[in-house]
């Protein structure tokens, strides 16, 4: 584990994932989830070198099969940890014996967190050290502890949204667009919302989303560069995932050909993509 500490926040980081384990304020409130197994044993999964389910599980590249769970490898791997002060931190993931047996390409993954008063910045880069293409996605996956009555708890949207979902079926696409909620500022949360799989918008003109409590702002997560938004959290379970990706869940018709999947990234040899999401715990909060 590393600890990066301020006179606000003290976050803690696990060398397994470069996964957030924990965010306390000065007051000891816990705003992360504590991975209780009852419901779901993870805190903040990093998403790589897919976001969501694969098709069968499974995907093609240059005429081979290769299996891979949902969201990929990257939060099961122990990363390589560099403190770089007592606020910063940066993780590092390239590739083994194991990975190329799921994922035949040589890539760098980075992770770097910084520590700014209440905002902790998260910076994800991945590197193609070789001549071919790489082709990934990459997300995030924080889970905030949602304690009490769920139907306390609302996310606020940065804009005015009228909200579309993308229809998930078994974890795949559909395909079809779901209106959801017209004229929507504040999202009142209730655990039925959830009962077949995650929201994920279509379309969001907001940039950023705040998790509220009464109206009392808990966190706020900023994600600019990243196209999808994601609200997620098992029924009955007493969090809310808010989860920034740059990729999708296969199609349930999708082909299985890795440099078609809807969304993947293409980086070529010697390139590399960067992305930031950052998120605002507001110190005084306190159930």
């Amino acid at each position: 584990m590393i600890e990066l500490k301020n006179e606000l926040l003290t976050v803690t980081v696990a060398e397994r994932g470069a996964e957030i384990v924990s965010v306390k304020n000065a007051a000891g409130y816990e705003y992360i989830w504590q991975a209780d197994p009852k419901f779901w044993a993870k805190h903040s999964p990093l998403l790589f070198p897919v976001c969501g389910r694969l098709r069968g599980f499974a995907y093609t590249y240059a005429g081979k099969r290769y299996e891979m769970g949902n969201h990929g490898f990257a939060q099961r791997k122990i990363f390589t940890a560099e403190r770089m002060s007592g606020t910063e931190a940066a993780f590092t993931l390239t590739e083994d014996a194991e990975t190329l047996a799921e994922y035949p390409f040589r890539f760098v993954l980075r992770q770097r967190y910084a520590l700014e008063g209440e905002v902790l910045r998260a910076f994800t880069r991945v590197e193609n050290p070789a001549r071919t293409p790489l082709y990934c996605n990459f997300g995030s996956h924080e889970a905030y502890a949602a304690g009490g009555n769920f139907s306390d708890w609302s996310v606020r949207f940065e804009r005015e949204e009228d909200l579309v979902l993308k229809e998930q079926v078994n974890g795949n696409l559909s395909g079809r667009r779901i209106p959801y909620a017209e004229g929507v500022r504040e999202l009142p949360l209730r655990q039925e919302m959830f009962d077949n799989d995650s929201l994920l918008f279509d379309g969001l003109k907001s940039r950023r989303v705040a998790l509220l409590h009464r109206g009392k702002e808990a966190v706020e997560v900023r994600f600019g560069p990243y196209e999808h938004l994601l609200l997620w959290t098992k029924p009955g379970a007493p969090y809310l995932a808010i989860e920034p990706w740059n990729g999708l869940p296969d199609r349930a018709d999708a082909d299985g050909e890795l440099p078609h999947k809807a969304g993947i990234l293409r980086i070529d040899g010697g390139g590399a993509v960067e992305m930031e999401h950052s998120i605002r715990f507001f110190a005084e909060f306190k159930l």
